[in-house]
């Protein structure tokens, strides 16, 4: 008698991008609690075409199965029109590669990080620091009312995304 082999189940990439105001942050993601890379790319001059390019090439290289963006007309969101039209291409892109796209919004992020009592970008970033290897060395202190957002906020901001779909999709 012959036994059929155990299929192990092949781990999905995925892809959460976050468009903000100095280029955008990245997360290439296998779970919740597993982040293969998580990057902030600068873009100066500001530009969606500089910005669109690097995506592009992010998308090619890792070839994930899902791409992970906010929904900016979901409520608690406040995006641009600039980055608006980021997120909009981004999508387009996406569904041309034939890529799954998942979009949530801020709220999605507040509700699934309400369950671990973080409301605030920072208090977010303190529960994934804690839970997610490679990520508490990039932590940094709350930044001041007069301060604008710490340059890596841009990769929690995308972890963040990643962890919502990983949330909700089970």
């Amino acid at each position: 008698m012959t036994s059929k082999p155990i299929e192990k189940k092949k781990e999905q990439l995925v892809l959460a991008l976050y468009p903000n105001a100095i280029g955008f942050g990245y997360a290439v993601m296998t779970n919740a609690l597993n982040v293969l890379v998580s990057q902030v790319v600068n873009i100066r001059p500001i530009s969606n075409k500089q910005s669109l390019k690097r995506i592009k090439e992010i998308i090619n290289y890792y070839k994930p199965h899902i791409v992970v963006i906010e929904d900016y007309q979901g409520i608690g969101s406040r995006k641009s029109k600039r980055i608006q039209k980021v997120l909009d291409s981004i999508y387009l892109y996406a569904q041309k590669k034939h890529l799954k796209v998942r979009r949530y919004s801020r709220n999605d992020i507040r509700y699934v990080f309400s369950n671990f009592n973080a409301h605030t970008k920072h208090e977010i970033a303190c529960v994934i620091a804690g839970n997610v290897k490679n990520m508490e060395r990039k932590l940094r202190e709350p930044r001041k009312i007069n301060e604008s957002e710490k340059y890596v906020t841009g990769a929690f901001d995308a972890v963040s995304l990643g962890v919502t779909h990983f949330y909700m999709v089970e």
